[in-house]
């Protein structure tokens, strides 16, 4: 991932799970590393990916996938 990142060939990252919907990874630190991913900002597809799934969420979207469940 250092590598793409010096490199230029990885220019967004990005971490999702149940809680964190989609977030966008800007820099990543290390005791002997600190490097800033892309412009440092949230990518286009971050940024796609976040909006598509929260507008599913949300119900701004069809669930095509069945991935809902009403909690009572």
């Amino acid at each position: 991932m250092r590598a793409g990142i010096d490199d230029g060939s990885v220019v967004e990252a990005f971490a999702c799970g149940t809680a964190a919907v989609i977030t966008p990874i800007a820099r990543l630190v290390a005791p002997d590393f600190d490097v800033i991913v892309g412009d440092g900002g949230p990518g286009a597809l971050t940024a796609w990916l976040r909006e598509t799934l929260t507008d599913v969420q949300y119900g701004r979207a069809e669930d095509r996938f069945g991935w809902m469940r009403q909690v009572l």
